[in-house]
């Protein structure tokens, strides 16, 4: 405890200058008691490190967030870009296959689909000249309607046809021309003329012996052929 010196004599100056100097004393105190607060300056000081240093992780922390966001955002971006043009492609490519499958399935069934048949000939003309135009067509089958004796000769209509082509099928006819049909004695057959042109130029010439089956529909049909 700092000692207060009074002086000799019991003053009222002595006395002030007691209070002087004790005050002087308590301001020394006060003063050598302030490094005391250093320790608090350094904690503050560490305290303040700390936070810079946390400030400084938070904000790393944040750059690493950032940027894996971005190579997150950049990867999303790729892979969205890359399935874009399946997406668009897909469906495009498979409407369009789906569009050729269609076409060939419609190809497939116009050829192997069998060609209508012809109607019954109502006159011995029609009989004659249905028989000849259907094999200028190439239409073998459709001949075996005007000549159905063909067909009970090789058992189908299938096989009469096959047996016309390998007749014509190397020199078909490619032009016909129909006479007036004439009435055979004590049969009532009836007999046409005709006269064909063949891919090769030469001419046949013919006659076919035609009749009513008696049923409209079968109508006029070929008895003797070429």
């Amino acid at each position: 405890m700092a000692r207060i010196d009074l002086g000799g004599d019991d003053s009222q100056d002595d006395l002030a200058e007691a209070l002087r100097q004790l005050e002087d004393q308590q301001q020394k105190r006060g003063a050598q008691a302030e490094p005391s607060a250093a320790p608090e300056d350094v904690s503050e000081e560490d305290a303040a490190r700390r936070r810079a240093r946390e400030e400084q992780d938070a904000e790393r922390q944040k750059s690493r967030d950032e940027v894996q966001g971005a190579v997150e955002a950049i990867r999303e971006r790729q892979v969205a870009e890359r399935a874009a043009p399946r997406a668009r492609g897909g469906p495009a490519r498979w409407i369009a296959l789906g569009a050729v499958g269609a076409a060939l399935i419609a190809a497939a069934v116009l050829l192997l689909r069998p060609e209508p048949l012809p109607p019954p000939a109502a006159t011995p003309q029609e009989a004659v000249e249905g028989f000849w135009q259907s094999m200028v067509g190439g239409h073998y089958r459709g001949a075996t309607v005007f000549y159905p004796a063909l067909v009970d000769k090789y058992g189908s209509r299938r096989q009469a046809a096959l047996h016309l082509e390998q007749m014509f099928g190397d020199d078909p006819p490619v032009k016909v021309s129909v006479g007036d049909p004439e009435e055979l004695p004590d049969s009532g057959d009836l007999r046409v003329t005709y006269e064909v042109w063949r891919r090769s130029g030469r001419p046949r010439t013919g006659e076919l012996i035609v009749r009513h089956s008696g049923s409209s529909a079968t109508g006029y049909v070929i008895i003797y052929g070429p």
